[in-house]
This record gives structure tokens, sequence and C-alpha cells, in this order.
């Protein structure tokens, strides 16, 4: 969902040796950022915010990096700044689009991507995540098929087209691409495993959705559980009508490689949010978790997993059975459509059901956001 629009669009840049070291500057982050070197090119776009820049570029693209970090305030600054600059940058839109997405600030997302590809009309990515805040399925497939009108091989939109008729029972599509050479694309092995399930479950398109859907089906005078905390935006969400719950993390990021990201990413840098309440626990959840489930809790109403690693998972998954009973609904955060999904939550959950003799019935599902919410048999 995050946009390099302004980095794709600097690809036949080459770093030139003759222009001013603010240009210098500039076309290095760019390639930096590029190549993936996040640290480095976010050391350039600060040296050169630092020296005044009055390039767009820079902080559009420099909001990308706050994004990804969870610095949700700043990276919006980045995006307004860039576009105040340059009020014709698409790209700082769509930047801002998917800000205000994480903040659950849903309508100012979408007058983003609309802006975006009212600059841009060939702005396919806009128009895809215009499709990631859709309400309804109707809606999902009216945006989805802008992004096909501009771009009739943006492969994900064609993917989740197939899963969004296959939802309302029109398996032709999703028939046509189980067997071509997408077949083992993540999001049609997503389609495929839901397609073995007793029931359909309800297709939603954002988090903030599926979370609001959930949180009618839970017992509201239980606390929630949440596993993986990062910034506290889900958790500021949860409590709202939950009142109450406790957060587990390191808040210094992954505690190891999760497939193509390093240990210590998503890391909160130490610090802990601070939300009326909310109650945290902060560490590994190996050295953590025994020592809070070693006393009676209260059961749970929902337990968000968003831990994202397997091994994370299992074990919060292990701790936390006590408080699990057949009314709570656990909801996982990283479940579908990854390259790997099938090791990470999907594993976890389904070892730990085997271990325990359980089996689940999926409520929710949302290919975009990879969401999946469960209750246990």
């Amino acid at each position: 969902m995050k946009s390099f629009g302004d980095l794709y669009k600097s690809k036949k840049t080459t770093i030139k040796k003759t222009v001013s070291s603010n240009e210098e500057i500039i076309n290095q982050a760019i390639l930096l950022h590029l190549q993936g070197n996040i640290k480095e090119a976010e050391k350039y776009y600060q040296q050169i915010i630092n020296k005044g820049c009055t390039d767009d570029r820079v902080f559009s693209n420099y909001s990308v990096i706050l994004q990804s970090q969870g610095e949700l305030n700043k990276a919006e600054l980045s995006s307004r700044t860039a576009i105040a600059i340059n009020p014709k940058n698409a790209n700082a839109y769509l930047n801002l689009g998917n800000i205000l997405k994480d903040y659950g600030k849903l309508q100012e997302a979408e007058f983003c991507y609309r802006k975006a590809i009212e600059l841009n009309p060939k702005f396919a990515d806009a128009a895809w995540n215009l499709y990631g805040i859709s309400n309804n399925i109707d809606e999902a497939e009216k945006r989805i098929n802008l992004c096909l009108t501009i771009d009739k091989n943006y492969i994900k939109a064609n993917l989740t087209l197939s899963a969004l008729k296959f939802h309302v029972g029109d398996r032709s599509l999703f028939n046509h691409f189980i067997k071509s050479s997408h077949r083992d694309h993540p999001i049609m092995r997503s389609l495929k495993w839901v397609s073995t399930l007793p029931k359909l479950p309800e297709l939603y398109f954002h988090r903030w959705a599926l979370f609001d859907d959930i949180i009618k089906k839970s017992e509201k005078k239980r606390p929630f559980y949440e596993f993986g905390v990062w910034r506290g935006e889900s958790f500021k969400y949860l409590i709202k009508t939950l009142k109450k719950g406790y957060g587990f993390d390191t808040f210094y990021g992954l505690p190891e490689d999760w497939h193509d990201e390093n240990k210590g990413q998503y890391s909160a840098k130490g610090i802990i949010p601070k939300i009326d309440g909310g109650t945290f626990i902060a560490g590994k959840f190996e050295d953590t978790l025994p020592k809070f489930f070693s006393e009676a809790r209260p059961m749970a109403s929902i337990i968000n997993f968003d831990a994202d690693l397997y091994s994370s998972t299992l074990c919060a998954l292990n701790f936390s059975k006590p408080v699990i009973d057949k009314k709570t609904i656990l909801i996982f955060d990283e479940f579908l459509t990854n390259k790997n999904w099938e090791l990470d939550e999907y594993k976890a959950l389904n070892e730990f059901c085997s271990k325990n003799n359980f089996n689940y019935e999926v409520l929710a599902v949302s290919y975009i956001s990879k969401q999946v919410a469960v209750r246990l048999i």
C-alpha cells in the first residue's frame, strides 16, 4: 500500500557529477532508497532538509520512510510540506492518503487518492489504494475496475477481482487464474485456502472495518489482548470500545529476521504508548508471558496477534490459552497474501490447534490488509 512513486519516477536518473551539491545529495538519497538502503537514504534526506531543502520529492519520499517506521505525525507533516511546495505532486497525495488511512481517517485518505488520480489519470497505484479503503463489495469492484481501466495488467487488481467475484458466488475468474501461471501468486494461494473453508467468511477491505465487525461480535465487557503493539494505532482503536487492554511488545522491533525484514524492523525505539485503560508489558514474549500468565487473568474479548513471526505468534497463542474460550475472537494481522504467509501466523495457528485438538471457524478476511479473524471450536 505504500508508494515509492517519486522514486520510480527517478529510476532513469543517474547521479550527476557536475550539478549542485544539493542535487547530488537528492539523487544519492533516491538511489539509496531504490536500493533498499533505508537507513542511509534517511540520513541523506535529513541532511538536505536541514540545509533548507525546497524540493518536494525529498519531503514526499522521506514521508514514506517515516510512515514505514510508524512515525505517522512526522510522515504526515512531510507529505503536507511536499504538497505545499508543489500542489501538483500526485505521489505526495498518494503518500498522504496512505498515512491518513493508517490513522483511520478514511474520508481524508479518499480525497487524497482521488486528487492523485486527478493530477495523474494514469496513476494505477492510487486507484489500487482507493480500493483498499472500500466499504462494501460493490464499491470495491468499481474501484478495482478503475485501476484495471488505467492498467489492465495490474496483477494484484486482476487477482483480487477474482476474490471479490468469488465472494458473491462467481467462481469463473478464480477458476481461470487457478489454472494460469498466476496460480502460485500469494493472493491466489490465499483465495484457494478460503475456498476450502466450510463457510465463506465476511470480506472486508481495510483493518478498521474488520475491527468494527469483530468488536460488534465480541464480549465487550471483557478486556482485549494485543501481541505486537508497535506505535499503538490498533490498540487505540480497540480500546475506544473495549475500554481495557493488555499490550505486549519488545518496543524495539522484530526480535529476529522475518523473511525480507531485518531484526529490529518496526521498532518503536523503546517508547511505550501512554493510552488510558492500557497496560503494557515490554520485552520478548518468551521472557514476559510466563510471568504474566502465571497469575489468573480475565478472559479475552479479542486477541489481536500482530507479532508477524511464526515463533512469536505461537508463543503468544500458547501462553494466552488460559484467557481464550468459545467467545474469544482471535485476529491475525499478517495471516494472508504475504509471499510466505503459510509459514507465519497461519502455521502458528494450525500448529496450536493441532496440539490442543482445537478447530476454528473463520469469521472474516481481508486480502488487502492481510487480516483473518477466527473463533476457536
